[in-house]
Formats: structure tokens, sequence, C-alpha cells
């Protein structure tokens, strides 16, 4: 009698233990991190390849990152459909954009932005091209 009542007492105290572990889970997360994690999402379905993009800077020391970003939003105001990248490779922040498949082309675009950015130059980089679903 006694081990019936340790184990029924034992089946009650399991009942009351599964009721606690149901619920609802709330995340709380501060703004834009959405948004972070739906480009960080699509970053990750582009594929790299061999091309070239045009860096406009390089910047080191105090406020480099502030710096690389204003170039970056310069850029941006002008050229909105030009993917443009903030890219940190130690101690320098970099700021390069397009994604050209060939140098002629790198080059052509960065005869247009020379007048508004005249430290940039073509260089050899992996860029983006997009996965396109196979039917």
């Amino acid at each position: 009698m006694r081990i019936i009542g340790i184990i029924g007492l034992i089946f009650v105290w399991g009942l009351g233990f599964a009721q606690a572990q149901q619920g609802t889970v709330v995340i709380h997360y501060e703004r834009g991190i959405e948004s972070s994690i739906h480009a960080f999402i699509a970053s990750a379905q582009e594929e790299k390849t061999k091309g070239f993009r045009v860096q406009l800077c390089s910047e080191s020391g105090n406020n480099a990152k502030g710096i690389a970003n204003s170039v970056k939003s310069q850029f941006l105001q002008r050229y909105r459909k030009v993917p443009a990248y903030l890219i940190w490779e130690s101690p320098n922040f970099k700021v390069r954009v397009g994604d050209f498949k060939n140098r002629l082309d790198a080059t052509l675009f960065w005869k247009q932005i020379q007048d508004y950015f005249p430290q940039s130059y073509v260089v050899m980089d992996q860029i983006n091209s997009i996965k396109i679903a196979e039917n």
C-alpha cells in the first residue's frame, strides 16, 4: 500500500512538472534585428564567384568605420541600384561597390564615378551572383 502511495505521489509530481513545461516562449529583440536576419538569409542564398568591384576607400585608425560608412552613404545617394559593401580586413574598413564579372565592366563603371570618388580603383574580389532556381 505504501509503494502504491509513493508511485501515485511520483505520478502526480510528474504531471505537475509536465504542466510546468508547457507554455509560450516570447522573444523580445531590438528593432532592426529582424531586417538583419532577413539580410543574412538573403546573403546566404547568394553564390560567390570571382569578379571585380570598385574600391572607394580603405580607412584605418580612429573613426575609420564612421568614415567608411559615410563614403558608402554618399555613394548610395548617387547610385541606388549598385550594391555597396562595407568590408573589414584588419586593420582597414573598405568600401567596395558593384558585382562585375569582368574587369572591363568594372573599369567602365569606375570611369563614371571617378569625378565623385577620385581615390577609387578597380579590384579583384569575390562577387555575389544570385542563384537562380532551376526548373
